[in-house]
């Protein structure tokens, strides 16, 4: 009784454990204190099958606890289940070959006894005390290497081998546990009572770990640590294996492994399916949260969008504004055909640029334009700034798939302007027809744009570095330093000139 006055000072403050201990000490109060009322022997027929249904039960019940922790270590990675469970595959296989090997059932290889049986029972307790003992120090949250599924299964089915071999074959070898008409040997009592102080030690260190997933599964192991205590403590004084005490005793264990079975399913399955669940409704209020940051961001971006194109629409018109104001003020001047020229050249290069925020401004991409469009807007406002007085001028364009950032379209469109402007005004003065070709490709990140006219071409003392004139000149600064490119041209046989440039200079704006 001294243990069961320990457990009370250790769990005083648990009515749980509490009750778990009164259910268990009034059987044996009410059997010990009326032995004449209670205590009795049943008849073999009677007591094989309750012994057989309780055994058959308990070994479901750790065919359960193995499969729990077996099959679900591939997802929980749990070595603590997993030991738990290899273990009581062990424990179940040897409850089984007790309930084979009872007195009154069909002998079981060699003749059936309750010496036979006792120690089948014996060695199934002793394994299930040991393994609880040292599934404390196997923490579910760490990895061993001899923790392994295969190597666990070796052993357990070497550990239910030796014992079949000891009991069946070389009984002789183990001390006697029951003899028939005596009761219970010493070695027995004994054997009962230090596999009791592993328990107990196990209760023990089992209520100081910190390592179990809900005090649930604490409450479900120490209880079933209790209620194997009373079922050891009433194997270790029956006189009778067909007795009272015996069947309170199979009544305990199934208590017992029920419990066990109930702390390994919340360890292997319950908690991390609640887990999952409760994972899953921070998910789903994060989604919701998304959700309303998402259409916040949307209605944020769909504002500056609206705002950077009403940018490009203001720059667009104040642009047109000073090219407006530029040809008030040139027309002052009707007759100087310098300030005309320069007027005309400067206008074009003001529509070039508003042509860009034109493109921008009905595209929905705010951050780059189609080539293709842009080069023929150009053309087309070339054309009607330049007529070509009745020559027949074909521009054949050859642009394929690609877009230019803002700030690369810009000055492409100043140096095409430039070109074809002076094709027009220069290149066909002595011909009556003639073509020009562009060509644009876009080759990983580098652009390359070629212009050729079969025009008069250039002087032979043509000198690029030495012109004085803005026209090729700024083409040429404008391609080497803002867009970073290398431009070459040849002026012998009409004119042709090839740019090359990269199209990741700069970074998209919007």
């Amino acid at each position: 009784m001294s243990g069961l006055s320990l457990y009370f000072t250790l769990l005083r403050n648990n009515r749980f454990y509490l009750w778990v201990i009164l259910f268990s000490i009034f059987p044996l109060l009410i059997v010990g204190t009326f032995p004449g009322y209670f205590y009795r022997e049943y008849e073999i027929g009677y007591f094989l099958v309750f012994h057989n249904v309780t055994e058959i039960f308990s070994v479901i019940v750790s065919f359960s606890i193995f499969g729990l922790g077996y099959y679900s270590y591939s997802q929980s990675q749990n070595p603590h289940t997993l030991f738990l469970g290899i273990g009581f595959l062990a424990v179940g296989l040897i409850d089984f070959m007790h309930a084979l090997g009872y007195a009154g059932m069909p002998d079981f290889v060699t003749p059936n006894s309750g010496n036979k049986s006792s120690q089948f029972w014996i060695f199934s307790r002793g394994i299930t005390a040991f393994v609880l003992f040292v599934a404390i120090f196997i923490k579910p949250n760490k990895q061993y290497k001899l923790i392994k599924e295969r190597t666990l299964i070796f052993f357990a089915f070497l550990l239910v081998g030796i014992v079949f071999l000891l009991v069946i074959f070389y009984n002789d070898w183990i001390p006697k546990t029951y003899e028939q008409g005596k009761g219970l040997t010493t070695f027995k009592k004994n054997a009962e009572y230090v596999i009791i102080a592993f328990l107990f030690l196990s209760l023990i260190l089992y209520s100081r770990a910190n390592f179990y997933t809900s005090k649930r599964q604490l409450q479900y192991y120490l209880s079933a640590f209790m209620v194997c205590i009373f079922s050891e403590m009433v194997f270790a004084v029956y006189t009778s294996v067909f007795d009272v005490y015996n069947v309170l005793g199979h009544i305990y264990k199934i208590g017992a492994f029920y419990l066990i079975y109930k702390a390994v399913f919340i360890a292997a399955i319950n908690d991390p399916y609640e887990k999952l669940i409760h994972t899953n409704q921070l998910l789903c209020k994060e989604i919701e949260e998304n959700k309303i940051y998402s259409e916040m961001i949307q209605k944020s971006l769909r504002e500056k969008e609206n705002l950077v194109s009403e940018i490009f629409h203001r720059t667009k018109n104040s642009i047109q504004l000073v090219r407006s104001i530029l040809m008030i003020q040139a027309s002052d001047f009707p007759e100087d055909k310098n300030i005309q020229s320069i007027v005309e050249d400067t206008s074009i290069k003001i529509q070039t640029m508003s042509l860009v925020h034109d493109h921008l401004y009905a595209n929905k991409d705010l951050s780059e334009i189609k080539v293709s469009a842009y080069l023929e807007s150009l053309v087309e406002l070339v054309k009607q700034a330049y007529p070509s007085a009745g020559k027949d001028i074909s521009i054949d364009i050859q642009v394929g798939e690609g877009s230019l950032l803002l700030d690369t379209a810009v000055p492409l469109g100043l140096i095409f302007t430039e070109l074809l402007s002076n094709s027009i005004k220069y290149a066909f003065s002595t011909l009556v027809s003639g073509k020009i070709v562009i060509r644009f490709s876009l080759d990983d990140t580098i652009c390359h744009f070629e212009y050729l006219d079969n025009g008069v071409g250039l002087p032979k003392d043509f000198d690029l570095g030495k012109q004085k004139k803005l026209g090729l000149s700024l083409a040429k600064i404008i391609a080497e330093k803002q867009m970073g490119g290398t431009l070459s041209i040849d002026g012998t046989q009409g004119f042709q000139m090839k740019l090359d440039f990269p199209n990741n200079l700069y970074k998209r704006r919007v």
